[in-house]
């Protein structure tokens, strides 16, 4: 058991390579129905699930109807690049939102908004850039959200698209922003408007060392 947790924790741990860090998540370690020790709930109710395979992910609930969201691994500044694997559900009319960010919870945030047909870069709660989207109900999505800062200007870049497809060359939107991104952890966030759960996984982060 002893070496299950220790190999568990050299997976999520950081891996250092020259100037950039890792950190990974799938979510395989962690016992069903617990919540990650190292991950900490802003809002909402999240637990770890498996599907039938066995495959294992973190599951939102649909309740409460709330922007729920997850903050996890270093607080970081500067140049990062996100990814996570998002699985949403609509009940009729009625479609989820989710989304991933950088920077704490006051950070640019990538958003999927089914329900209007597009995808949107969020800052402080507030749209900034929305373009339109075709969402697929029947896959996961794949979010990836990349934050340059270059000459004391953020370069915000956000792709989606679905798992078995081809990531696009070029990002959906893009947004360039004066000033540094912040700093604060990576984030998944969800609100099930379709009253149904919202799975997240294969949590990807990448950025600089802070000097």
């Amino acid at each position: 058991m002893k070496l299950i947790q220790i190999s568990f924790l050299i997976f999520i741990s950081l891996s250092i390579t020259n100037a950039d860090q890792t950190y990974k998540n799938s979510f395989e370690g962690y016992e069903i129905n617990s919540f990650p020790d190292d991950m900490m709930e802003i809002d909402g109710v999240f637990k770890v699930e498996s599907n039938d395979e066995g495959k294992k992910h973190l599951q939102m609930a649909s309740e409460p109807l709330t922007e729920n969201a997850v903050i996890f691994g270093p607080s970081i500044k500067n140049s990062a690049t996100l990814e996570v694997k998002v699985k949403g559900f609509k009940k009729r009319r009625s479609f989820p939102r989710f989304g991933i960010g950088l920077h704490g919870i006051s950070g640019f945030r990538l958003r999927v908004v089914p329900s209007k047909k597009m995808i949107e870069l969020v800052k402080n709660e507030e749209p900034v850039k929305t373009v339109s989207f075709d969402w697929n109900p029947d896959k996961w999505s794949i979010l990836r959200l990349k934050i340059d800062y270059i000459n004391e200007k953020s370069i915000i870049q956000g792709w989606v698209w679905n798992e078995g497809s081809t990531a696009p060359k070029k990002p959906n939107i893009k947004y360039i922003h004066d000033g540094t991104p912040g700093q604060g952890k990576a984030s998944i966030w969800g609100t099930a408007y379709s009253g149904k759960v919202i799975l997240f996984d294969e949590l990807s982060l990448e950025y600089k060392k802070s000097s």
